[in-house]
């Protein structure tokens, strides 16, 4: 995926601010590791490294859970227990996700989500990283079960120069509980980086 990126080379764009989330956030590390002349700047969300004991061991009963649940939806309300805030579960908001996702007509498949998992689990950039050279910010969800704040911190702390951030009452994605807020934080990030660079 991180290959793909020749794209931005067939669209004729020389580089990109790159934000990435989650397993996009890993494809975003290869990205820059790879392609480096490709990227201007990047924003890590709720990343890791390198996986450890606990989150290999979460994201197999994910891929378990997946065949066995006894429906979609029993999949979907234990998994967002991972993924989002207990706020959200509280009020409604991942009761309406989940009505969302069960609507939508073309649900990833059983496969696909077991294979999504074993790239992520064998994912490994931990060694690598300090050759990433470009700005970067790397933001945590203090309440993320999936990939806490101690993944983000090792990532920033790889990366030369790199801006490592808690969002104070945050999950896995607070992009979707709290976009203004995580709008308005990448958005400053970008606006620094095109002042540093003219």
């Amino acid at each position: 995926m991180a290959d793909d990126a020749a794209v931005l080379r067939a669209l004729d764009v020389p580089a990109a601010h790159v934000a990435g989330f989650s397993g996009g956030s890993f494809i975003a590390q290869e990205l820059t590791l790879r392609h480096p002349q490709l990227v201007r700047s990047l924003v890590l969300m709720s990343t890791i490294g390198r996986p450890d004991a606990y989150f290999r061991a979460m994201a197999g009963f994910w891929a378990w859970m997946v065949e066995r649940a006894p429906s979609e939806r029993a999949m979907l309300e234990a998994f967002y227990l991972w993924i989002y805030t207990p706020r959200a579960h509280a009020d409604g908001t991942v009761a309406r996700l989940i009505e969302e996702t069960l609507a939508f007509p073309h649900p990833q498949s059983v496969e696909a989500f077991q294979g999504q998992l074993a790239s992520f689990i064998g994912h490994d950039t931990l060694d690598r990283l300090p050759g990433i050279s470009v700005p970067t910010l790397v933001l945590a969800g203090e309440l993320d079960l999936a990939t806490p704040p101690r993944f983000g911190r090792a990532v920033a702390e790889r990366i030369p120069g790199a801006e490592f951030e808690v969002m104070p009452g945050e999950a896995h994605q607070p992009f979707q509980e709290a976009p203004d807020m995580f709008n308005a934080r990448v958005d400053a990030f970008w606006r620094q980086v095109g002042h540093d660079r003219r």
